[in-house]
């Protein structure tokens, strides 16, 4: 690093947290000017902490199906029945001490020894109500036909025939399976989660079916649901109750729009083990917030991305912070609202793609991430060589780098450049606003990127900044163009199903509004990607059929560009061993795994066990 660059960094470091300081010591003085949510006075006896950073909605609600939920505090609040080591195809008991799958039953043995952090005991009832809850709420999973406690430490849940053996993976690892909405919290509102949760799913299997259902069905569900969503949104129990009842190992205490504390569950069942009390949240505002605060010792543990330049030196700036990269399991995509016109066009999409340098696009953004270089279809770039077939990646497109292939694409559909823009087969001009969210700043820079080289080609682009906060609601409601989003996935279950089940039947199908049930052109004929989806769910164990599947997935999604990935993210694991704490795993170790998708697992596993402790 020149000196330059490392004095800019002192300097950066020390006027950052000097002023926060004096802003503490203000706060000493007269009232804060921040608004604070307090549960109750904290104990002055801590026998360690941990300092982390991460984002939240404020003010704290406390309410998992409310916006923003409990934010990053997620998996410290709540536990799921078990976190899976992808490194070793190891499951880890959590709240359930073991389970039995028997054709399409599932049946979970819960710990009878795990409590809320207000001492009311976890049971099965907690369970029952939490899947009627997210049914109710999210319409999601129904795959759970029901589930049934036949005492207060067994549930069984009975599955629909048509669900696929990697949901039993989700049912044991998504930490919304288990204690999200208790009992004792939620009891106003069992009822009507039921209720509602039976109406939506017997509408599903109707529609499964291919059956048609009946409109005052229709309406009586809309309305109930309406009414129940509300009700639940409305409901702040951080603020109603003044706590915050949790299952997880750590319960929040004390809000700020800048810091959030966690103590621990002392009813916790791993309490005995536990050597960390005290969790302290930074706010995550943005990524050189985050290595700065690393730098200087102000967090613990984080993973924000670094510039290359800056982790070469870590050493020397801290020699106490070390760093490890694994795969996120994910990628950063070019994303479309396929409700817009102007996208709904293929030829522009695949324009876009020879477009774009996106090694470039990575060097700006997350210069350790993996790089697309030819190909668009919706396998991870460090999964390609073992999921997709050599046969299948000659009939895909290449989409290198190449403006002349671009305007060859745009001239033969009717397209024209006027001047030094591109105008549409209609005369308007290709114009459009890409939308980031802020605090990500590394895909601030992508996007920085991406509008760059598109207007440099001749498109007229303008960035837009998403606020804190607002990514959720802006992406789900389609108030943007194009956008700078996460598009395969592969997090929870890491196979190709997962990765395309979001693209065609998931979470960025919600926001793109893809047409994933349309038939496509392929080798094999027309297919929906939709359908195939279904098809690999309940192919999973036949490995040539799967495998069959997937190519047909593969190419669908390069030669159709539901999104256009622009590299893979790699998950760079800064921590710092000997500051506060110690007693961190080895780089080789299988637990870093478990940290895409979550990485607050990782930190709650090595809490839990007795393995991460204060320094001395």
């Amino acid at each position: 690093m020149n000196s330059v660059l490392k004095k800019f960094i002192a300097i950066f470091v020390i006027v950052f947290f000097t002023a926060g300081i004096f802003a503490g010591c203000g706060q000493q003085t007269k009232p804060s000017q921040e608004a604070t949510q307090e549960t109750k006075p904290q104990e002055t006896v801590k026998t360690g902490e941990i300092r982390l950073a991460t984002d939240w909605p404020f003010p704290f609600h406390g309410n998992p199906f409310g916006p923003g939920g409990v934010g990053g505090a997620w998996w410290f609040v709540y536990e799921p029945f078990a976190y899976y080591i992808p490194q070793t195809g190891e499951y880890i008991p959590r709240l359930a001490e073991s389970w039995k799958v028997e054709g399409n039953k599932v049946t979970v043995n819960l710990r009878k020894d795990a409590k809320f952090s207000d001492g009311e005991p976890f049971t099965s009832k907690d369970v029952v109500n939490t899947v009627n809850f997210i049914q109710a709420m999210w319409q999601w999973p129904y795959d759970i036909e029901s589930v049934e406690a036949p005492d207060d430490h067994t549930v069984v849940f009975n599955l629909s025939k048509t669900s696929s053996s990697s949901f039993v993976h989700t049912l044991l690892t998504d930490g919304a399976m288990a204690s999200l909405a208790p009992v004792h919290v939620y009891k106003d509102f069992v009822d009507q989660a039921k209720e509602v949760a039976d109406l939506g799913k017997k509408i599903f299997y109707l529609q499964t079916e291919g059956k048609p259902v009946p409109e005052d069905m229709k309406t009586e569900y809309e309305k109930k649901s309406d009414e129940f969503r509300k009700k639940v949104n409305d409901f702040a129990p951080f603020k109603t109750l003044g706590k915050l009842p949790v299952v997880g190992s750590f319960e929040p205490v004390k809000v700020t729009q800048s810091e959030m504390e966690m103590k621990a569950n002392k009813y916790h069942w791993a309490s005995s083990q536990m050597k960390i009390d005290r969790v302290i949240f930074k706010k995550w505002s943005s990524n050189e917030f985050v290595w700065a605060s690393l730098i200087s010792n102000e967090i613990d543990a984080a993973h924000p991305s670094m510039p290359k330049d800056v982790v070469e030196q870590l050493s020397t700036l801290n020699p106490k912070l070390h760093v490890l990269t694994v795969s996120d399991l994910s990628d950063i995509s070019l994303v479309f609202n396929f409700k817009k016109p102007l996208f709904k066009d293929l030829n522009l999409r695949k324009a876009i793609a020879h477009i774009l340098d996106r090694n470039k696009i990575r060097d700006v953004s997350v210069w350790q991430a993996n790089s697309y270089e030819n190909y668009a279809d919706g396998i991870l770039k460090s999964m390609e060589s073992k999921w997709i077939t050599q046969d299948t990646l000659q009939k895909l497109t290449k989409y290198n780098t190449d403006t002349a292939a671009a305007e060859e694409i745009l001239k033969n559909a009717g397209y024209k450049k006027v001047g030094d823009t591109w105008q549409q087969p209609n005369g308007q001009p290709v114009a459009f606003t890409l939308s980031v969210y802020g605090p990500h700043n590394d895909w601030v820079l992508a996007a920085r990127e991406v509008v760059q080289e598109l207007n440099s080609f001749g498109f007229k682009v303008e960035m837009k900044l998403i606020p804190e906060g607002m990514r959720d609601q802006v992406m789900r409601s389609g108030d943007y163009d194009a956008a700078i989003e996460f598009g395969s996935a592969w997090w929870g279950y890491p196979h190709p199903l997962t990765g395309y089940q979001r693209l065609y039947d998931g979470d960025v199908s919600a926001i793109t509004s893809f047409p994933a049930k349309d038939k496509y052109n392929t080798p094999w004929g027309e297919l929906s990607p939709y359908d195939l989806v279904l098809e690999l769910q309940k192919n999973l164990q036949d490995e040539n059929k799967a495998m069959e599947i997937i190519q047909q997935l593969a190419y669908i999604t390069n030669e159709y560009l539901p999104v256009i990935p622009l590299y893979e993210k790699v998950l760079p694991i800064y921590y710092n061993d000997g500051y506060r704490v110690t007693g961190w795993p080895s780089k080789e170790d299988p637990i870093w795994s478990l940290a895409p998708g979550g990485i607050e697992r990782v930190y709650d596993l090595l809490i839990t066990t007795g393995k991460l402790v204060p320094v001395k």
